[in-house]
């Protein structure tokens, strides 16, 4: 900008613009307190933000507590429900042990492998010798037949070996050297062991000059099932794993012998559960250290925590304090609190761990022993009728108060899912009837718990009526999947029945696609088709101090239903075959009692943390307007007074324009005489 230079004998003397006035820097200096409100929004929104990422880093450590807390205080499948399984002899028999298996030590006997079928055929001198073109169908048991087919680019040993395995069905295949004069042979092998299992080939590879070929001429394993013994009791098995001989463990059969008894061990996962206790211990203590070194004032930085003096952080460290510090009602007095596990709490709020002294009550000699520590941390339930017992409970379920428990009131017991024949089994003979099943319609379809329809076979044969239940029973067992198990047996009247195991709407037996004839197995047990059985879920409610509360029946699982006062989440197991009632009282163990305080605070819904991070969001949004707000009164004010510097230049340059008129008509005056 121009300047005033100075004043000359004629007037004033205007080089450029006649002010000389920094306007941008008065400007800048009229709008700085303006711009020290915006600083210190700035800075106010930028400690909302790091206060609020230390509640999401408490956050985060509040749900890995909850995690870990979770594990003490699952009802069922946590921490103290862990078993494990050992043999004598790992070379012949491995276990394991689900949670419902039972500590203790049975005797078994492995009887026999469970094999699959092979066979060899003729052999060749060269593996790459030619064969004969055409087809290969390839068949296991019941299941899906699979077509090779050889052709002039194929038509080797080895090509036809290829060729079954690309196929991908049931069977695989190798070329194999018995060291023979014609040493190269095809073998055959199931891919499915069992009894059911066999091998059948339809050898149609007979065209072109090629070498004959005999896929099945020497058997070189018959398809057989697995036999186990406890003790008196046999069992069979399609496969090398036997579930449920002993409840809750499954066996690993790797080596028979009919004359070496064998020992399994079911013992108490206490490795398992002493690390889910250290764990929670660890995880309490991260939220305690966390809380505390964010709640200090630094006198050398003079800075003060984010959490110093903050209401939401102090009630937490509180209330996670209290959860533990209760004792719990009905245990005994050595196991009703933290020290019966050796844990204490320290000074600064944190747990302190005696490991000794939590081994010591893991490794109790007592069943109730253990029993009695996974109800001093988790959620359980006792009940004076054995036909309904405690499931489990959810989160939002409430232990019960003042000696008043919650009556269970069962209107309708789970059913099983049952077909009865028609009609009596076709019978060729007696006494007893004998029941003739024909070699060309031995298989029937069973459809099984909504699952997919599997074929059934039956050895072709003359049986009585106990031989072919047993027997259809025994078959359609073996190929069935865990929790898919089925009873035949034969009614006061004759029939035959086929009867789910499982309880519930989901339980069902029906014969979808059974070939119905005069020779067909369906037929020759009685059966028309067209018989449905279908099974019912358990029907009740829960009443708690005379108000009923809803409750949804699954299988033998009766819920009580969300928003229950009293039972949301709670799960009881009703195997009554009547309608009846129990009273159930239940316990909040600390671990329960610790994640219903986390819950307060972590429920993604109505939870404290969720109002926080809304507060927070909210503050910051209230900020960014006040931002704006000042923003736009700054950008008005500064061109409300660049406006008026504008207009005082021009005046000024007016007087510019005025001055040099004045000077020139000076100049142009004729002298003073």
């Amino acid at each position: 900008m121009a300047s005033v230079n100075g004043i000359s004998n004629s007037g004033l003397n205007f080089t450029g613009l006649a002010t000389g006035i920094d306007t941008q820097k008065i400007i800048d200096g009229l709008n700085k307190f303006a711009q020290a409100r915006l600083d210190t929004f700035a800075a106010r929104k930028a400690d909302l933000a790091d206060k609020q990422g230390t509640f999401v880093a408490l956050q985060a450590k509040l749900f890995d507590l909850q995690a870990k807390t979770n594990q003490l205080a699952r009802s069922v499948g946590g921490a103290f429900d862990g078993r494990t399984a050992t043999t004598s002899d790992a070379a012949a028999l491995t276990a394991a042990a689900g949670t419902t298996a039972v500590p203790g030590t049975a005797t078994v006997t492995v009887n026999a492998l469970a094999k699959a079928a092979q066979v060899s055929s003729g052999g060749f001198l060269d593996p790459n010798a030619e064969l004969k073109t055409g087809t290969l169908t390839l068949k296991v048991g019941t299941g899906t037949a699979t077509t090779v087919t050889l052709t002039d680019a194929n038509n080797t040993l080895q090509g036809l070996a290829d060729a079954v395995n690309a196929a991908g069905g049931d069977v695989r295949a190798s070329v194999i050297n018995d060291g023979s004069a014609t040493p190269f042979r095809l073998l055959l092998t199931s891919s499915k062991t069992g009894a059911a299992n066999t091998l059948a080939v339809t050898n149609n590879l007979t065209t072109g000059p090629g070498a004959a070929i005999n896929p099945t001429q020497t058997t070189v394993q018959a398809a057989a099932d697995a036999s186990v013994s406890l003790g008196a009791l046999t069992v069979t098995s399609a496969t090398n794993q036997v579930n449920d001989l002993i409840p809750g463990v499954s066996l690993n059969l790797l080596k028979a012998d009919s004359t070496k008894p064998l020992t399994v061990t079911v013992g108490n996962n206490t490795e398992a559960a002493g690390k889910a206790v250290r764990d929670f211990v660890d995880a309490f203590n991260a939220v305690r250290t966390f809380i505390t070194d964010n709640s200090k004032f630094n006198t050398d930085t003079n800075e003060a925590g984010k959490l110093l003096g903050n209401r939401d952080a102090a009630n937490l460290a509180n209330e996670l304090s209290a959860a533990l510090s209760a004792s719990i009602p009905g245990l005994a007095a050595g196991a009703n609190r933290l020290s019966s596990v050796g844990l204490s709490f320290a000074a600064d709020g944190k747990l302190l761990l005696d490991s000794g002294r939590l081994d010591a009550a893991l490794g109790g000699s007592s069943p109730a022993a253990l029993a009695d520590l996974k109800k001093l941390f988790a959620l359980s339930g006792t009940s004076d009728n054995l036909g309904v017992t405690f499931a489990l409970g959810g989160p939002k379920t409430q232990p019960t108060t003042g000696g008043a428990p919650v009556r269970v009131q069962v209107t309708a017991p789970a059913t099983r899912a049952v077909v009865t024949a028609t009609s009596l089994p076709v019978a060729s003979g007696g006494p007893p009837p004998v029941i003739t099943v024909f070699p060309s319609n031995n298989t029937l379809l069973l459809k099984l718990n909504g699952l997919a329809a599997r074929g059934v076979e039956v050895t072709s044969g003359t049986y009585t009526s106990a031989e072919l239940a047993s027997l259809l029973q025994q078959r359609i067992n073996a190929g069935a999947t865990p929790g898919n198990l089925v009873e035949v047996a034969v009614d006061a009247g004759g029939k035959f029945q086929v009867t789910s195991q499982l309880f519930g709407g989901a339980s069902q037996v029906t014969f979808a696609g059974s070939e119905i004839g005069p020779q067909s197995l369906l037929t020759q047990l009685g059966f028309n088709g067209t018989e449905v059985g279908t099974g019912a879920n358990v029907a009740g409610k829960f009443v708690v101090d005379g108000v009923e509360e809803a409750a949804v029946g699954s299988g033998q699982t009766l819920t009580g239903s969300p928003g229950n006062a009293t039972t949301d989440g709670l799960q009881v197991r009703a195997t009554l075959s009547a309608p009846g009632g129990a009273d159930l009282t239940v316990s909040s163990g600390l671990a329960s009692r610790l994640n219903a305080v986390l819950s307060t605070y972590l429920d993604p819904v109505g939870g404290r943390f969720k109002a926080i991070t809304d507060d927070f969001q909210k503050r910051t949004a209230d900020i960014d307007k006040s931002i704006a707000k000042q923003n736009d009164l700054l950008a008005a004010k500064t061109a409300q007074l660049q406006t008026r510097f504008a207009a005082m230049e021009r005046a000024v340059n007016d007087l510019k324009g005025l001055q040099n008129q004045l000077s020139t008509l000076t100049v142009n005056r004729p002298a003073d005489r």
